[in-house]
């Protein structure tokens, strides 16, 4: 009788990235905040409070009494929309936006506009933004960081995320360097897509998916789909309040930093160093924005959808070097991986 694992290894030594990288699907994806993105600044008087003067992220936050990071993420897509252009680091109105997001303009789209003020993307956008409701647009990552997912949401944000994740996984472990890595923790590793593409292009490789019990039962179905149980387990915790498993010479964490405030990024990064031995590596799998914080259009879409359901933000390569080396990391290095993704990775130092 054929024996199921022996089929499943077969079916994963065939598995091969595919033909192209995923960035048309990301396009696709995260168009969906274009629009909504105009209406909330057109709301909200970011066009008519620029046409003042032109302020940096802050000012305008400030002006506004809006958040920081979900500012930013705004300005940066109107940016990358071609309605404001940055200049020593102020944003300045451009000739669209004058002509047609301006109340006092002739040409003004409020027709067009102020409809979808109603329409649930624009109200999580606002949300977002608005100080005084960020406890209500943050609920998500409240019920992840108490552990409080049930199945159903469970389930739901995993196969999501494998969906999205299963392609950069395949081009990442082609492409990354993990050469030497015996054991990898995977922190907050969902379907555990990253240690099968790894697994399968590392044999000697072994992981550890730390996760939320209730997403560990799902990790181990992913795994099993391939014969890997033996090379890849679940361990459940609570990355933030419980013991990571020892004995592993690299952490991974991949879309993970992006979804806590600073300082639970900093808790995450002094606690690998903790945990890796002498010359172990740490791996941080992000979407990177440019240094001006204004682009790419996709990535900066991704980065307003993200604000509307976590307290984090995308990174810059600067700032994720910056957080890695103040945990004391060492020798950080930069792999762009696929589409939009690049690997950051860190050693400890051996002395």
């Amino acid at each position: 009788m054929t024996n199921p694992e022996n089929i499943a290894l077969s079916r994963l030594s065939l598995l091969q990235p595919p033909t192209c990288d995923d960035r048309s699907m990301y396009d696709l994806w995260e168009s969906v905040y274009y629009f909504p993105a105009v209406t909330v600044a057109d709301e909200l008087g970011v066009f008519s409070l620029l046409e003042q003067e032109p302020r940096p992220a802050k000012a305008v936050a400030e002006a506004l009494s809006l958040h920081l990071h979900p500012t930013i993420a705004l300005l940066g897509l109107l940016t990358s929309l071609g309605f404001l252009v940055p200049y020593e680091r102020q944003f300045h109105l451009t000739e669209p936006a004058r002509n047609f997001l301006l109340p006092n303009s002739p040409y003004y789209w409020d027709g067009v506009l102020h409809p979808s003020r109603t329409d649930k993307l624009h109200q999580f956008i606002r949300k977002a933004l608005v100080r005084d409701a960020a406890a209500e647009s943050k609920r998500m990552t409240g019920d992840w960081a108490a552990g409080q997912l049930g199945p159903e949401l469970a389930e739901r944000i995993t196969r999501l995320m494998h969906s999205h994740s299963f392609v950069s996984a395949m081009y990442l472990a082609q492409r990354g360097s993990f050469e030497g890595v015996r054991r990898m923790l995977d922190v907050g590793g969902g379907s555990g897509c990253y240690c099968i593409a790894l697994a399968q292009r590392y044999p000697e490789m072994e992981c550890t998916v730390l996760e939320l019990p209730v997403i560990c039962t799902l990790t181990d179905q992913y795994v099993a789909r391939y014969g890997l149980q033996q090379r890849i387990h679940t361990h459940a915790a609570d990355m933030f309040n419980a013991d990571w498993p020892p004995g592993h010479d690299a952490i991974f964490f991949s879309e993970v930093f992006h979804d806590w405030n600073e300082a639970r990024c900093h808790q995450l990064a002094r606690h690998s160093f903790e945990r890796l031995p002498a010359g172990g590596r740490i791996y941080v799998h992000e979407i990177l924005l440019s240094d001006t914080k204004d682009g790419p259009l996709t990535p900066m879409a991704y980065f307003l959808g993200l604000t509307t359901l976590t307290e984090g933000r995308q990174f810059t390569a600067e700032e994720l070097r910056q957080l890695l080396e103040a945990a004391g990391f060492i020798n950080i290095a930069i792999t762009p991986s696929s589409g939009y993704y690049s690997l950051v990775s860190a050693e400890k130092p051996t002395t």
